[in-house]
């Protein structure tokens, strides 16, 4: 498969630490929300992750995440699988709770 992108969203509390409003991610073939996250971890550290993710690896309570209009917990969760081209909003509407 073809190298391509991923076009990744910021919407609401979030784009106060990204501080901007999207990006796009290069990847070389189909990964999960999960390692589009671990990947978005590595390049904007530990505020982004703990901004996203509880320390067990789960999406904070405040994190909404939709693939083309579509939320995760309809699809297969942090193991929905993105291929190149994929648009990814990525919500957060509260500030994470301080546990975990």
């Amino acid at each position: 498969m073809s190298p391509g992108s991923i076009k990744v969203r910021y919407v609401g509390l979030i784009e106060n630490v990204m501080g901007n409003r999207q990006e796009q991610v290069s990847i070389e073939t189909d990964i999960t929300v999960r390692e589009l996250l671990n990947l978005l971890s590595e390049k904007h550290g530990a505020e982004f992750r703990h901004s996203v993710l509880r320390s067990t690896g789960e999406l904070r309570p405040s994190v909404t995440i939709h693939i083309s209009g579509r939320d995760i917990k309809e699809l297969d969760g942090l193991n929905t699988r993105l291929p190149p081209d994929s648009e990814v909003t990525l919500v957060i509407t509260g500030h994470p709770d301080p546990g975990g």
